[in-house]
């Protein structure tokens, strides 16, 4: 379907390109042809120069067409094919950025990078090389041996192109070959981008455990899985393709053996055994040309089946129609239970909560006991069964996933910021914000170590955002979320790089700058959301505790056990720092 939509609408390219692919191949014929026949004039005792000047002067001209035609051929065909695999690269990302997380949790970051870079240069050489190969295969063989039975004869013709067609047929059969290997090298391709992704994103880890050994082994053997895939491919060409030059300087051997005795016997001239010649060696492009047309349609079905099955991938959530609608923020959870997809373990049993807007939420709790993703589900990040999540008296399932999120900002535990300037990354949300960064960066408070950074707030970060520390990065993440202007503010354990302190100062002054703006937050300290509205204690995918502190604290249950256990740890931390 992907060829099939394209050539419905750019089929005009490619009937112009192989029109004047036709004409350059026609204008080939007719120059062995001039050859020849300066050849026989020369033989004449008493010949014309200007006889001898007209047929070079017809060669010169035929070289000029030839010149056009091909440029014109190649804006027309490579152009289209250029086109194709641009508009290929951005169906593509415009299809995974709409597929919902399970997609992202199930491919890996080098596996789609190799189909957006080698899969598309492939079909490239399918629909443009490939292209002028057919073409050329076809008419330059029909016109060749057209050209060579009328402009000398049928019977040498008839000899001479004896074992061309064993050409076409090792052809077919290293085909099959060809499309297996190549979809292998394509899969080991993607493992080897895949660790060194990998390697690069993860080389802190690697260098503080000191283990660059167990890297290097994984890679190594990945790379040698990419090395001897590729050879292996190499060998069925280094096999195949000599075996059609074999097979071309036979032809030719034939014509010199036939050819020969048929000058001797002047049943041809000298000037049309030369231009036998020279058409036998036309003839042996497109032969030539039919095997790498075999090699490129197979490596071009291989890489085209991988990207088909990108295009093909479905998002868990059926999406409504996009509505405008007057998001204020009010959440009711009615039993909840979920489990990721493909994973049957429930992750949350039965959960119940009643979020209004305006109120500061907490969920606490150990690692790993759901708090996570209870706000995923409220981005609708993962599907829900219906009537389990109710946003202003609406089924979640019923509202436009981008909907909801465009009321919501979302800061998550691994905070990423572009390889852009901070600015842009605070107003990454709407450009228009730019010049109000700093206002947000204050109530992250962040705003004094921006300034501190040698070019301030047109500091480019680092991949991922490396250049800033980790506290920065979390406090540029929770300005970046500020500056969008949502109803609904999820801070997912974003401050964990920052002193209990500093977080619950942060959390006061959101507090304060927002308004009337509902906050979640996800936090492992206590002492920092210990002025929420409402705090939900989560265990085990369960909420075992909820009220505020003081309540919570009345009821000396989890909560009371785990406020008092950090109080502890930080009294005794303050001593030993003291």
């Amino acid at each position: 379907m992907l060829i099939k939509d394209f050539l419905k609408k750019y089929w005009w390219r490619y009937s112009i390109g192989i029109l004047f692919l036709i004409v350059v191949d026609i204008i080939q014929i007719y120059i062995p042809k001039q050859i020849g026949n300066i050849v026989d004039v020369l033989e004449i005792p008493n010949f014309q120069m200007n006889d001898i000047k007209k047929l070079i002067l017809g060669i010169i001209f035929l070289a000029f067409g030839l010149v056009i035609g091909r440029f014109l051929w190649r804006i027309f065909i490579i152009g289209a094919a250029r086109l194709f695999q641009f508009k290929t690269i951005n169906k593509m990302f415009d299809h995974i950025i709409e597929l919902d997380q399970n997609f992202y949790d199930k491919w890996r970051t080098g596996d789609l990078m190799t189909r957006f870079t080698s899969d598309t240069n492939q079909i490239e050489r399918l629909m443009g090389p490939a292209v002028i190969m057919l073409v050329d295969t076809l008419f330059m063989s029909i016109f060749t041996i057209i050209a060579m039975g009328n402009f000398v004869n049928w019977k040498l013709t008839f000899l001479a192109i004896i074992p061309l067609p064993l050409i076409a047929i090792i052809s077919l059969f290293f085909g099959k070959v060809i499309h297996k290997k190549f979809t292998q090298l394509q899969e080991d391709t993607s493992e080897l981008s895949n660790i060194t992704e990998e390697s690069v994103a993860g080389v802190d880890v690697i260098k503080l455990y000191s283990n660059k050994k167990t890297m290097e082994d994984i890679f190594n053997k990945r790379s040698k899985r990419y090395y001897d895939s590729y050879i292996s491919l190499i060998r069925i060409w280094g096999l195949m393709f000599p075996l059609v030059m074999l097979l071309g300087a036979m032809a030719t051997l034939f014509v010199f053996f036939f050819g020969g005795k048929m000058v001797i016997m002047n049943d041809i001239t000298l000037g049309q055994f030369i231009m036998t010649n020279q058409y036998v060696g036309m003839l042996i492009w497109p032969m030539m040309a039919f095997g790498f047309l075999i090699n490129n349609i197979q490596r071009g079905r291989a890489s085209l089946k991988r990207i088909n099955n990108v295009l093909e991938q479905k998002s868990l959530i059926n999406e409504p129609e996009m509505r405008q609608m007057e998001f204020t923020g009010n959440y009711q959870i009615k039993d909840l239970n979920f489990n990721y997809p493909e994973n049957e373990r429930k992750v949350l049993k039965n959960i119940n909560m009643n979020i209004k807007q305006g109120d500061m939420i907490a969920f606490v709790g150990r690692v790993g006991s759901g708090k996570s993703t209870v706000a995923k589900l409220m981005a609708k990040i993962y599907p829900v069964d219906k009537g389990k999540i109710i946003i202003d008296d609406k089924d979640i399932n019923d509202i436009n996933g981008k909907s909801i999120r465009d009321h919501v900002s979302y800061v998550p535990q691994d905070n990423f910021l572009f390889s852009m300037t901070i600015r842009e990354n605070i107003s990454f949300s709407n450009k228009k914000l730019e010049p109000k960064a700093e206002n947000y960066a204050k109530m992250a408070s962040v705003h004094g170590d921006i300034l501190n950074i040698e070019n301030g707030y047109e500091t480019v970060v680092g991949e991922r955002g490396v250049t800033l520390s980790g506290g920065q990065r979390q406090r540029v993440s929770i300005a970046r979320a500020l500056a969008k202007k949502s109803e609904i503010i999820i801070l997912d354990d974003c401050l964990s790089a920052v002193d209990t302190e500093t977080e619950e100062a942060i959390i006061k002054n959101l507090r304060k700058e927002i308004k009337n703006k509902t906050i979640i937050v996800i936090s492992h300290r206590l002492k920092a959301v210990k002025d929420s509205d409402k705090i939900y204690v989560f265990e085990d995918g369960q909420i075992i505790e909820e009220g505020n502190h003081n309540q919570l604290m009345d009821k000396k249950s989890v909560y009371h056990s785990m406020y008092m256990k950090q109080l502890i740890e930080d009294k005794l931390g303050e001593e030993y720092n003291g």
